[in-house]
C-alpha cells in the first residue's frame, strides 16, 4: 500500500459529531474499529491556525476518525487534516492513513460560508508496537495550507485489506447457499456462491449472474470460479477491461486456437497426449506433446504475466483434463465417451474432482501430474456446469457468457474419426467440437490464497491485490 492515502479534506472551523458524548477532544479507546469523534469547540480567526489532538493505536488497531468542519463565516473557506508522527518519528508502510470514502477530489476541501461538511477517515496500525500520532485541523482564506516541518496532509483512499476466504465474501452481502443447485437449469440470476468438495477440500463456487467476483490482476480484468479447495482463488481471464453480465465482446479472450493439431485419434483429446495409432491406453494419453492450446496458453502466461513480474501471485493448481473412460477403450480410432460426457449430457452431475493422476495437469509432482511448465490451464466443463451453464441449453445471463465460442479443457467423445473436446458456444451453452476447430483462449490461473487484496469485487470497484 502506499505510505499515504489522500483524504483531499483539510479542515477550516470544526464543530464535532460526538457519537457517544460531547467531549471536546479526541474518544478514542483500546479496541480495534473503534470509531473515534474530533470536536473543537471554537472556530479560529486567524488564517492558517492549527487545531490537533494527539492518538495513540495499539499493535494492529484501527481507528475510524469521523468529525464535522463547519464554516460559521460570511465567507467561503479551505479546509484540511494533516498527521504527524511522534511514535515512531516517521510513517512507514505498517501505518496507514487514509480517507473513508471518495467523496471529494480536490487537496483541499471547500465549504461556503454557513455550511457543514462530514470527514471520515481510518488509522490502521499494522506495526508490532503502539504509536502516536497528532492529527490536526487547519484552514485558509485561499485554496492553499502551509503546515509546520513534520506535518503532512492526509492523502488518498484508506483501503480495506483482506484475504478472499467465503466469509469475506458473506460480509459484502454475497449469498452462501447449502445443499446442491438444480443442474437440470441454467442458472439466470445471481444465485450467489455454492459449496462442492474437490480434491483439495471443499471449493466454494459463483454461479449465476453474479456481479461480485471481478478481479484486476496483472493489468487485465478476470471473473473468479471459485475458491479451490486449499483456498486458492481460480479465475478465468475477461478482458482488458471489465465487461457486464451478458456482453459480447472479443477482448473477453486473448486469442483464437486450435485445441490440437489433429483430431483423427483418441491421444488428441489430450491437453498433452502420447502417441497417436498407439495400441494401449496408456501410450496414447501420456503427457509427451503439448497440444496446440497448451503451447498458445504457455505462451500467452509467459509474455503477460512471468516477463512482467506477476508470476509471484500466482499459485500451482489442478487443471483437470479427466480422460477417464465411460465407454471405449480410448485407444486410437476406437469409438469412445469420456466421463464428463456421461457426468454432463447423460446425468447432468458434475463434479470439480479428477479421478485419474495422469489428468491433473499441474506443476508441481505432489500436487498432481507436475508437467506444466506454468500454472496455467483452462475451464473444466464441470466448471461452467457449477456457474450456470448447461449442455445443447443457451444462457446469455451467467457471468461465463462472452458472446464468443471458447474451449474447455474438458474431453468429450471420440466417434467417426474425430475426438472432440467440450466448449462453450456464443451462445453461452456447452457443447463439443472436433479439436481442430480454432475457438477462443481464456486461460485459467490460481492466485494463492495468502495474497491480501481490497476492493469489492464489483465492475468499478474489483478485488485488486495490494502492494
Amino acid at each position: 500500500m502506499k505510505r499515504n492515502y489522500l483524504l483531499s479534506i483539510i479542515v477550516i472551523g470544526l464543530i464535532v459529531l460526538s457519537l457517544y458524548s460531547t467531549y471536546a477532544m479526541f474518544t478514542a479507546s483500546t479496541s480495534t474499529n473503534d470509531i473515534v469523534n474530533l470536536s473543537a469547540s471554537t472556530i479560529p480567526t486567524n488564517t492558517e491556525t492549527i487545531e490537533y489532538e494527539r492518538l495513540t493505536l495499539k499493535a494492529g488497531e484501527k481507528k475510524i476518525i469521523e468529525f464535522t468542519v463547519s464554516n460559521n463565516t460570511n465567507s467561503s473557506l479551505y479546509y484540511g487534516v494533516w498527521y504527524e508522527m511522534i511514535k515512531p518519528a516517521s510513517i512507514n508502510d505498517n501505518i496507514v492513513i487514509g480517507k473513508k470514502e471518495d467523496t471529494q477530489n480536490d487537496t483541499l476541501g471547500q465549504l461556503s460560508s454557513n455550511s457543514n461538511a462530514k470527514v471520515s477517515f481510518v488509522i490502521e496500525n499494522k506495526t508490532s508496537s503502539s504509536i502516536i500520532i497528532n492529527i490536526g485541523v487547519g484552514y485558509s482564506s485561499t485554496s492553499s495550507l502551509n503546515l509546520p516541518t513534520n506535518r503532512y496532509l492526509i492523502t488518498g483512499i484508506y483501503k480495506s485489506e483482506f484475504n478472499l476466504t467465503v466469509d469475506k465474501f458473506e460480509e459484502l452481502g454475497v449469498t452462501i447457499n447449502s445443499g446442491t443447485p438444480d443442474f437440470n437449469q441454467v442458472a439466470t440470476t445471481d444465485e450467489g456462491i455454492w459449496s462442492a468438495e474437490d480434491d483439495l477440500g471443499t471449493s466454494y463456487y459463483f454461479r449465476g449472474a453474479v456481479e461480485n467476483n471481478y478481479v484486476k490482476f496483472a493489468g487485465f480484468y478476470w471473473r473468479i470460479i471459485r475458491i479451490n479447495g486449499d483456498g486458492t482463488i481460480r479465475m478465468i481471464y475477461d478482458g482488458t477491461s471489465a465487461h457486464s453480465n451478458g456482453e459480447s465482446s472479443t477482448d473477453r479472450q486473448v486469442s483464437t486456437t486450435a485445441f490440437n493439431s489433429s483430431y483423427n485419434d483418441n491421444a488428441y483429446v489430450g491437453y498433452m497426449y502420447g502417441t497417436p495409432g498407439s495400441s494401449t491406453y496408456e501410450d496414447t494419453h501420456t503427457n509427451t506433446n503439448s497440444s496446440t492450446i497448451k503451447t498458445a496458453n504457455d505462451n500467452w502466461y509467459k509474455t503477460n504475466i512471468v516477463d512482467v513480474g506477476y508470476s509471484q501471485y500466482v499459485a500451482d493448481a489442478i487443471y483437470c483434463n479427466d480422460r477417464s473412460l465411460s465407454s471405449g477403450t480410448g485407444i486410437g480410432t476406437t469409438a469412445t465417451y469420456y466421463m464428463a460426457y456421461n457426468r454432463l449430457y447423460t446425468n447432468k452431475i458434475p463434479s470439480l474432482k479428477c479421478p485419474q493422476n495422469n489428468d491433473k495437469f499441474t506443476t508441481s509432482g505432489s500436487l498432481g501430474n507436475g508437467k506444466l511448465t506454468y500454472p496455467v490451464g483452462l475451464i473444466k466443463a464441470d466448471e461452467v456446469v457449477y456457474a450456470g451453464g448447461k449442455v445443447y441449453t443457451s444462457n446469455s445471463s451467467y457471468y461465463l457468457y462472452s458472446g464468443q465460442i471458447y474451449w474447455t479443457i474438458s474431453p468429450s467423445y471420440f466417434t467417426y474419426g474425430r475426438s472432440r473436446v467440450w466448449r462453450v458456444d456464443s451462445t453461452g451453452r456447452l457443447a463439443s467440437n472436433g479439436a481442430v476447430f480454432s475457438f477462443a483462449l481464456r486461460p485459467v490461473i490460481s492466485l494463492k490464497s495468502d495474497i491480501t487484496f481490497s476492493g469489492n469485487g464489483s465492475m468499478t470497484e474489483p478485488f485488486e491485490i495490494v502492494s
